[in-house]
Formats: C-alpha cells, structure tokens, sequence
C-alpha cells in the first residue's frame, strides 16, 4: 500500500534486521571536533539508514545545471522540479567547479549549495582535483607521483607544498563561504584507471591510503564542519581503505546497471557490492551510501528514450528487495546538462520517463528535499 508521503514521518518503522545492527550510542565522527551540527547530521545518517525504511534521493548540480541550460541556473528551479515538484534530498557539488570555474559560475555553485543547505538538504562534496602537471582530474604520468612525494616528505618538486596549498583552498571555501556541516569525497573511484590518484598511483595503494590519511588529519585539524566519505567504483577493494580513523561514511560508485550495452556491471553487481557496503559499515559503526549512480547515458542513447523506468526497475526495487543494501542512507546521480546526461527526467522528457520517475518519487521510501527537510538532518535527535 502507498502511504501519503505528508504523513511517512509519523510511521516510521523500526527495522530488525541483526546482520545490520548498529550501537544504539551515538556515532562518533572521525574528528571529534566537529561542529554540533556537523554531529547533528552525522547521527541522523545513522538514524536514516538504521532505523527507518527510507533512502534519500541526489544529484550533482541539481540546483545550478539543467539539462536546456540558458546559462547558469536560478537555484529555485531544478530539472528534477519541474517534473515532480520537488528538488533532490541530497545535493551534490565540486570544489572543482569552485575553484577552477569562471567567477559567475563559482558562485552560481556557491549559491546552489548554501540554497540547498537552507532549504534542509544534505549536501555531499567531490572534488575533480586538477593536477599541477596535466592540469586536468585525469590520469597523468607525473601528477600520478604527486601523492607519492607527499606522503615521503618529499618537496624537491614542490609537490608537498603544492598538496597543501591546495587544501587550503578547499578549507577557505568550506571555512568562510559554506560555513555549514558537508560530507566531502576525497580521491574518490580510486580503483579507476582514469584518475590521477587512481590505481596507477605510484606506490600504489598504501600511497593512496596514507594520503587520504594525510588529508583527513590536515583538514580535521583545520575545519569542524567536514564529514569525509571513502568511495570505490564498481567493487570493494580493501587494498584501499585508509582505515577507521579516517573515514565517516562508506560509499559505492557504479554506473550502468541494467544498461544492456554495459557488460562490467549488472544490477546483480550492484546489490552484492552495496551488500559489502553495508555490511562492512555496520561492523565498525559507520554508514553506507550509494554515492554515484546513472544509466551511462551517451550522446547516441539515453535512458528515458529506451528503458524509462529504470530507475525502479534497476535501482530502487533490486535494492529495497535486498535486507542489506536497503540500509543505505542515500543515492546519487550525476549532472543533467547541456553537456552530461540526462540522469533524470527534465521538462521534455519523454512523457513515459516523467512517470515513472514520478512513480520513484512518489515510493514510500525514497525522499526528496521537502520530506529531507522535515528530518532537521541538522539538529539534535531528541529535539524531533
């Protein structure tokens, strides 16, 4: 039976599931130091993935990309808007976009995530970091030796100097631009050949794993307002995990389940590694998400002309089937623009891919900004 969406706060299940048990204590974020907020969020994750049958809904750049682009968008406005009158529960953004874009669009982004964060969004951070050799997110044979240096102590390049500089762009703007709590995704997809802190990283996965160890110290250090998320593509590499200490939410990348052009990963590959996921967050007190996730849409194909109901069909019934993967706090797709996707319907869609996305918002468990925003994701558990 659907259940009105007004009235879900008021029903929200207890769920048993023992292979998912969580210390019913508060969860502790990596740095203790965190803002109270930035606390608030983390035990409400906890308390969302849990204890209650409901997933929240994301994407990168809801609220400053569209798919018609007429310049940078009025954050009021959304693709996913204009077809279910709702904004994504979850907003993704780059510090990419806001430290190497033109200045408008730095701030049209700006913009974009404090809206979202007033509006009681949570809002998640990657970052595309840009090489200092290649100048570019992607693989490169000498910025692949940067993390390497770094974590050597090796500056003859000025290559530890460059990592931290850096950083400290990144902290200014979460420090005096943002100013509320994020959960940011360092070097992630890192079993991917195409980044440059990827898997043909010199030194490997221990370069890798004390870098991301590096980081979290220097900016926990630094800001009270930064949760930070580990997230692998399309598999579960352990070789990778910089540990415990160092890492608050457990994600998963993968595209193009249930795409019959994409033989890599199935549907089936989802389930079983959002299973892992989940059960190796639950064993050390963490939380899981589904962090990136779109049907691998081309210029040639999309998803919304050939399979418009993929989005349940492909994503949220395979994983509410499933008594692990369904503990997972969120799901995230990628950017609907000029120039990416479409990941989710926009006002021209076809009229079948509005429906049934329509159908996915209007589920009992998914949740989108108005419902995210009546869970005050920000404030104290025994205020609601």
């Amino acid at each position: 039976m659907n259940l009105p969406r007004l009235t879900f706060l008021a029903l929200l299940p207890l769920l048993a599931c023992t292979a998912c048990a969580q210390d019913s204590k508060a969860p502790q974020a990596v740095d203790p130091s965190v803002s109270p907020e930035t606390a608030n969020l983390l035990a409400n994750l906890h308390y969302l993935a849990w204890e209650t049958d409901k997933i929240m809904f994301g994407q990168e750049f809801p609220l400053s990309y569209q798919r018609e682009m007429k310049g940078i968008n009025d954050p009021t406005t959304s693709d996913l808007k204009d077809v279910v009158g709702d904004h994504p529960g979850v907003h993704g953004s780059d510090f990419h976009y806001l430290i190497d874009k033109e200045p408008h669009e730095r701030m049209a982004h700006t913009l974009a995530a404090l809206t979202a964060y007033e509006s009681g969004a949570v809002v998640t951070f990657d970052y595309h970091w840009m090489g200092k050799y290649g100048y570019s997110h992607s693989w490169h044979e000498r910025d692949a030796e940067i993390l390497y240096n770094v974590v050597n102590g090796d500056d003859s390049e000025g290559d530890v100097t460059w990592f931290y500089q850096e950083l400290d762009e990144v902290l200014r703007i979460v420090n005096e631009e943002l100013r509320f709590p994020i959960v940011f995704r360092p070097f992630h997809e890192m079993n991917g050949n195409w980044f440059w802190w990827g898997s043909r990283l010199k030194g490997g996965p221990e370069t890798y794993r004390k870098a991301f160890q590096i980081l979290v110290a220097y900016m926990s250090e630094r800001s009270d307002h930064l949760l930070f998320c580990w997230s692998p593509d399309k598999a579960f590499p352990l070789e990778y995990y910089p540990g415990d200490d160092y890492v608050d939410v457990i994600g998963f990348d993968g595209y193009g389940q249930g795409n019959p052009a994409v033989h890599w990963f199935s549907v089936a590959d989802m389930v079983a590694n959002l299973e892992k996921a989940v059960d190796f967050a639950a064993a050390r007190g963490k939380v899981a998400a589904f962090t990136e996730t779109g049907y691998g849409t081309t210029k040639d194909i999309d998803y919304h002309s050939v399979q418009p109901d993929w989005w349940n069909e492909s994503v949220l019934h395979p994983i509410l089937e499933s008594e692990k993967a369904r503990h997972i706090a969120w799901i995230l797709t990628w950017i609907n623009s000029d120039w990416s996707g479409p990941y989710v319907p926009y006002a021209n869609s076809p009229d079948a891919s509005q429906a049934a996305f329509r159908e996915f918002y209007e589920h009992p468990s998914t949740l989108f900004e108005k419902e995210v925003s009546r869970l005050k994701m920000y404030a104290p558990r025994d205020s609601q």
